[in-house]
């Protein structure tokens, strides 16, 4: 950095060459920087002197007109003959030889000894001595930088070992402080491995372990909703299991006991029997296929298909309710419509909809199918007028198991239906949702395939 800076004096002087104050700008540049600096011929012969203190000697010559200046002479101008004499330093005309025989316009470099660092510049013009091929000759002291080095080693040293105790100090209380809400997150996530869903109140203090915090607070809020559909999907599987097992029990024992002999009623209690035995059968298959879905995905066979047939063909199933139980099942289906999809998938969530309205319609028993394309997408929608679901009570009807807690019809065999459903239109990235305007209306979209 002090080269750097002695480098930069010489070419503030060297910028100010041709002026007539140059040897002014000298005297500022020596005093300001600290420097030794002459102006000498290729000779080596003195042309001006300055080092630091030549202008305190001006200053307290004007001001109190005593000692004279050993840096200048009687006549005001530079003869080293008459006045103070002050020859250039053996390094300083080794220094001019270099630069003399190397033919750059500079050098510089540390002397031998390592005490002071000089350079030489030769000046292509100077006002001042016309007449002359003058060098510009700076020389610096190195003993100074080495004091400042070793103020600054101590003070570094010391500085050192205060920033250490420092952050010694500010690390413990920080340590302390995070240590008891670091605690009590521990504490909180123990408590939710053990079934224990508090929620952890914490905010303000570090937004880390705010994120922490809330991260906490949400796998509790998933943990409690996955243990509370898990002791519902326990409960309504033991309710829908204990119904028929129960029935199969009781028509077994009276089948043992008392009809076994009498053919007709051997043979109701026996199809009583294979009934529970059926829908027992279709509940566990059920329950098996929804977890398969839940734990490994729904693996989709996408083909193209016409919609409109499949969705008119299911629909016609439901005749038999038509002619034999008095319900009017209106179907609107507009024809030609393709989607590309899994149409067996599709065409369980179309018989689960429609069997839904049938379970649902009400005295009425009016139900309406309804197909048409909408844009580039297709919709699928089934109504029926019956009691509707309650608004609060919406959000919920696709969870498993809550259908089966309010359905009326006592045949119905697992409630997993709508959770099924769900699971195929999501594979199928269609929207879907039901409406609850003088009855229920059950609906999906989902793309339009263009032939």
């Amino acid at each position: 950095m002090a080269i750097a800076n002695l480098n930069k004096a010489a070419q503030e002087i060297i910028s100010h060459q041709d002026g007539a104050d140059i040897l002014a700008r000298i005297d500022e540049t020596a005093m300001k920087n600290s420097l030794l600096i002459f102006l000498t011929d290729e000779n080596g012969e003195v042309l001006y002197s300055v080092d630091e203190y030549s202008t305190l000697y001006s200053a307290v010559e004007d001001e109190h007109n005593s000692s004279k200046n050993p840096y200048r002479s009687d006549i005001g101008s530079m003869s080293w003959e008459q006045g103070a004499i002050r020859n250039l330093p053996y390094s300083h005309m080794e220094l001019i030889a270099q630069l003399l025989v190397s033919g750059n316009t500079s050098i510089g470099y540390i002397t031998s000894d390592g005490s002071a660092y000089v350079s030489a510049t030769r000046l292509s013009t100077c006002n001042v001595f016309p007449e002359k091929d003058v060098i510009l000759c700076i020389s610096m002291p190195l003993g100074t930088v080495d004091v400042a080095t070793g103020i600054l080693q101590i003070q570094l040293m010391w500085m050192s070992i205060l920033s250490f105790v420092l952050a010694f100090v500010l690390a413990f209380f920080l340590a302390r402080r995070f240590e008891k809400p670091i605690q009590e997150l521990a504490y909180q996530a123990r408590r939710i491995s053990q079934g224990k869903f508090n929620i952890v109140e914490r905010a303000g203090f570090c937004t880390e372990l705010d994120d922490l915090a809330e991260t906490l607070n949400e796998t509790a809020h998933s943990l409690e909703r996955l243990e509370d559909s898990r002791r519902k999907l326990l409960a309504g599987v033991s309710h829908d299991l204990r119904t028929p097992l129960t029935m199969m029990k009781g028509y077994a024992e009276m089948l043992q006991e008392f009809s076994w002999k009498d053919e007709q009623t051997r043979n109701h209690d026996l199809a009583v029997i294979q009934r529970e035995a059926d829908r027992l059968t279709a509940l566990v298959n059920e329950i098996l296929e929804y977890s398969s879905m839940q734990s490994n995905g729904l693996k989709l066979q996408m083909e193209e298909f016409d919609f409109s047939e499949m969705a008119d063909c299911v629909a016609n199933q439901f005749d038999a309710l038509w002619k034999v139980q008095g319900y009017v099942i209106d179907k609107i289906i507009e024809p030609g419509i393709y989607v590309r999809g899994d149409w067996r998938q599709l065409e369980r969530v179309i018989y689960n909809f429609i069997d839904n309205a049938v379970d649902h319609a009400g005295g009425q028993k009016h139900i309406i199918i309804k197909v048409c394309a909408k844009n580039n997408s297709i919709r699928f929608s089934v109504k029926d007028f019956g009691s509707g679901i309650p608004e609060a009570e919406i959000p919920y009807i696709w969870e498993k198991y809550y259908t089966a807690r309010n359905r009326k019809n006592k045949d119905a065999v697992s409630g997993l239906g709508l959770s099924i459903a769900k699971e195929i239109l999501s594979a199928h990235k269609a929207q879907f949702g039901v409406t609850c305007e003088e009855g229920c209306e059950f609906w999906f979209e989902m793309a339009r395939q263009t032939l």
